[in-house]
């Protein structure tokens, strides 16, 4: 089920109004900047990494096969500078395909130079008329239409091929590398020679471990681990130009989840890591205990902080050879990551950005916020196509004056832990509205099940088709500016590009939860569904895959992972009927075969005419008796309303038998509703139902005899549904037929 329009329509301004809010980086160039053939990439994708997401946006608009000519002929030029503003950047590396002959089955080649000589031809691709110029006209093009706009235009020379001689990799001094300067000398756009530092970098690896960073058999394509050493090298260069204030440090990065007020998982080692210059020591300290590791070759580091009781503040200090981070008030208690979509994303109050939220009596849930011990971490929607190493984002403790920003179903799951615990409670939240449970998962996992593979793969097919139209990009661009120009009352124009969607597989799992990992964790809440309820088919594999998933990416066991079943939504029907939100409990229910699950039922506090139920308060506090019974071992919480174990057919009657009962059932405010009984012909009618003993409900009806099956709430909005334990909690819905 897609979330109506109405309810993204804040959402959607906000989010157009931030894609033009930070300066942005284009990257153009062909398979060599951006590549999507297996075994093969390009180093602008994993440039994208070594620049901080809270500074500057990076799109790579490079696609294999192009030229500097063909960019400008299928109007990719257009598209970005459709998109182009003051104050963006224009990262541009062309010449592997801008040989060869002019007019041939792919009209790519430009003339060679950088003068002004054209060639008037038809086209033998599609008959139609073109003026060719020269390699150095395209590019002069590109940095004089850049400057236009008020961007920064920075050229590149082309990266080498695999191809030695006497003991060097070629280079291309006399050719395209050359010409590149050139135009870049003439138009006064910095020039990077990416050709010799690589070529430099690849003589001192030697040919031997040089090809092995290249595809196999391929001499002018990277593989990944190539693609990675090229977007290093062009990064210390970029360090010279003015991308360097957006540039992460080399001196000595980690991600923006480390920051001051930050909440450490008592008891365990947490992981701390980040980037440093290579071979530098790196030393952590914390409470009078020191953590200590080196950097890899390409600057990478992980430590592990000493375990430590709950307690704080404390401040951590991060040394390197030649810098230091210092983080203050760190607290160390109970840390959970908290994952969905809008009814997770709700915060406490109504806010300019989360228009639809808002609990009950959020004025005063707000002004009674001073827990100071509770923080939350709050990740920014960043879809992305890659597993990315940072999210924005920052851990503020709760107060009155920035509760009403948090998450609510985390803030009371929170408040009820810390009630219970008596120590500090940290909240990772990364949710976001409308998203699938699909878009939280990594590629890798979805295509490893053969039944959610297809979900990848049509998803690829949207995304090849977005690339492969660059006017889709143009137009966005235009009403883009057009938006900007507005009173800004309409809604923004949506992005195209289908990795911005949030329904999409894997795009928020890589812009959103990998940044995460291995972030010292003691488990997860979870309110997520209403976006897959039209193929809630697929559900259990979805929520099966994603949990299975995550516990293996953090690698500490069998995390507990709680979750929130979807509330009753839409108006009640008159008689016992199919129901699609029936369906979809039955399959978020299925979760609980894995170990250290729990499910908080919420049939009873939904809205009829409301997605977003206001009581998030018994939401998490639900949780929170979840956590506390099995993951905190408190037994004598019961943790969740009564569950349907077993039934009996007995002299026309159905016996139905409960587990977590408490001191009994409770058929709450008089008689039991919202039973159904049917026989083999699964017609369903309204049905008698009692209580009997504690744990035993008996159904019967006088119309059927002989009755065969039973459902309880099985309808989208279950009105009435009163079936409790003793501690007030809401039995789940269940069906007995198959």
């Amino acid at each position: 089920m897609r979330i109506p329009l109405r309810l993204l329509l804040t959402a959607c301004l906000g989010m157009a109004a931030s894609a033009w809010a930070k300066p942005t980086l284009y990257i153009i160039g062909d398979s060599t900047v951006r590549n999507q053939t297996a075994g093969q990439r390009g180093w602008g994708d994993p440039l994208v990494a070594h620049f901080d997401p809270a500074k500057i946006d990076v799109i790579n608009r490079a696609i294999g096969g192009r030229s500097s000519r063909t960019f400008v002929t299928e109007g990719r030029w257009d598209a970005v500078m459709a998109n182009l503003k003051a104050g963006d950047y224009v990262v541009m590396q062309f010449g592997h395909n801008d040989g060869g002959p002019l007019n041939d089955e792919r009209c790519r080649a430009s003339i060679k130079g950088t003068g002004e000589e054209t060639e008037d031809i038809v086209r033998k691709t599609d008959q139609q008329p073109e003026t060719v110029h020269t390699y150095g006209w395209y590019l002069r093009k590109f940095v004089t239409d850049t400057k236009s706009k008020g961007a920064t235009p920075i050229v590149l020379s082309l990266i080498p091929r695999n191809i030695w001689k006497d003991g060097r990799v070629g280079r291309s001094t006399s050719d395209y590398g050359l010409w590149a300067k050139q135009v870049a000398d003439q138009a006064g756009a910095p020039f990077i020679d990416f050709n010799n530092l690589l070529a430099d970098r690849y003589d001192t690896l030697g040919e031997e471990k040089t090809t092995a960073i290249f595809a196999n058999g391929d001499h002018t394509h990277p593989n990944p681990e190539g693609a990675e050493l090229n977007a290093t090298v062009l990064t210390e260069a970029l360090r010279k130009t003015d991308l360097a204030n957006y540039l992460l440090p080399a001196d000595l990065w980690l991600p923006h989840v480390f920051s001051d007020h930050m909440v450490l998982q008592r008891d365990t080692a947490n992981p701390l890591w980040g980037t440093t210059r290579a071979g530098s020591p790196v030393t952590a300290t914390i409470a009078g205990k020191t953590a200590t590791t080196t950097a890899s070759a390409d600057g990478k580091f992980r430590l592990d902080l000493p375990a430590l009781p709950a307690g704080g503040p404390f401040t951590i200090e991060v040394k390197t050879s030649d810098a230091s981070r210092t983080f203050s008030d760190v607290l160390v208690g109970e840390v959970w990551l908290c994952s969905g979509q809008s009814n997770m994303d709700f915060s406490v109050a109504k806010t300019a950005k989360r228009y639809f939220a808002g609990t009950t009596n959020w004025e005063q849930e707000v002004a009674q916020a001073n827990h100071p011990q509770i923080r939350e971490f709050k990740a920014e929607f960043t879809p992305r196509e890659d597993p990315q190493p940072d999210v924005e984002g920052a851990w503020k403790p709760c107060t009155p004056e920035t509760a009403g920003d948090f998450s609510a179903v985390a803030y009371f799951f929170a408040r009820e832990l810390q009630k219970e615990l008596n120590i500090p409670i940290g909240l990772v939240t990364t949710s976001y509205g409308a998203s699938t449970a699909e878009a939280w998962i990594s590629k890798d996992k979805l295509v490893a099940d053969s039944t959610l593979k297809p979900l990848q793969e049509t998803f690829w097919k949207k995304f090849i088709a977005y690339r492969d139209n660059a006017k889709l990009f143009e137009d966005y661009g235009n009403a883009m500016t057009k938006w900007a120009a507005s009173d800004k009352k309409k809604k923004g124009p949506g992005h195209p590009d289908p990795i911005r969607d949030q329904h999409n597989p894997a795009v928020l799992y890589n812009g959103m939860i990998a940044p995460l990992v291995p972030y010292g964790i003691r488990g997860a809440i979870w309110y997520q569904g209403e976006s897959n309820v039209n193929v809630r088919q697929l559900y259990p594999a979805l929520q099966r895959t994603l949990i299975e998933d995550w516990r293996a990416r953090w690698n500490r066991g069998d995390f507990p992972f709680l979750f929130v079943q979807l509330a009753a939504n839409k108006a009640p029907g008159p008689d016992p009927a199919s129901s699609s939100l029936a369906s979809m409990r039955e399959a978020q229910a299925t979760s609980l075969t894995l170990p250290h699950t729990g499910m908080a039922v919420t049939i009873d506090i939904g809205d009829e005419k409301d997605v977003h139920p206001r009581n998030k308060q018994d939401v998490g506090a639900r949780l929170a008796r979840l956590a506390l019974h099995d993951t905190y071992c408190k037994k004598d919480v019961i943790p969740c309303g009564p569950v349907f174990k077993m039934s009996e057919i007995e002299d026309g009657r159905v016996v139905l038998h409960f587990d977590h009962v408490g001191t009994g059932l409770v058929a709450k405010d008089g008689a039991l509703k919202q039973f159904a009984i049917a026989g083999d012909d699964r017609k369903f009618v309204w049905a008698d139902a009692e209580i009997d003993d504690e744990d035993k409900v008996i159904v019967s009806s006088p119309t059927i005899p002989r009755p065969a099956y039973v459902r309880y709430a099985w309808a989208d909005n279950p009105a009435g549904a009163n079936l409790f334990n003793s501690a007030g909690l809401p039995a789940a819905p269940f069906r007995t037929d198959p």
